[in-house]
């Protein structure tokens, strides 16, 4: 079923990834074809990784790395871009720790891509590959299925899901703490 402006099915967990090298050289959160993350990222994101690796305590506990960072930060940014509040990073983030842990990938699942692993029909390759571009889409995405904020009063999990339309609901609902602790560690 298609929605106008929403997401397909795509899929949990992390997404398939080719051997093709990363397809972008700027800093912070590069389209990355493996899970084999470039040194394209920050000191200052090196080290909230390091940080929250000691807070976080699910998927991505013990595994933050300043990719990881860049691409948490970039998804933040572009929230607050959006002019919508944490509660929305929240949900945002949930949903890119399911899909990707925290990976931009330039493959997946049929013909998904990026950080929140949209479909072909949301825009080009590369407008998926874009952090910033991708996030406000999925917002964009939240808004129709919740219009007037209505996502604000509900489980983080289930809107998650209902924006995504995932073959596999529960899976935001147990990324909602630790996206939370990234959120705030970033919102600033």
């Amino acid at each position: 079923m298609l929605v106008a402006g929403g997401l397909l099915l795509t899929g949990p967990g992390t997404a398939a990834a080719d051997n093709q090298e990363p397809d972008r050289a700027e800093d912070g959160c590069v389209a990355l074809a493996s899970e084999d993350s470039s040194e394209k990222y920050s000191e200052a994101d090196k080290e909230a990784a390091e940080i929250l690796n000691g807070e976080l305590n699910d998927d991505m506990a013990g595994n933050m790395t300043g990719h990881h960072a860049s691409c948490a930060r970039a998804v933040v940014e572009a929230t607050q871009e959006h002019g919508m509040d944490q509660r929305a990073a929240t949900i945002a983030m949930a949903t890119v720790i399911v899909e990707t842990h925290l990976n931009n990938y330039t493959g997946g699942d049929r013909d998904s891509v990026g950080l929140f692993q949209q479909r072909d029909h949301y825009g080009s390759q590369e407008e998926r590959n874009d952090p910033n571009w991708t996030t406000k889409a999925f917002l964009d995405e939240l808004n129709f299925v919740y219009p007037g904020e209505s996502w604000a009063g509900e489980s983080m999990g289930e809107v998650a899901q209902d924006v995504q339309r995932s073959a596999y609901p529960d899976r935001y609902h147990y990324q909602v703490d630790d996206a939370e602790i990234i959120v705030d560690h970033f919102w600033g």
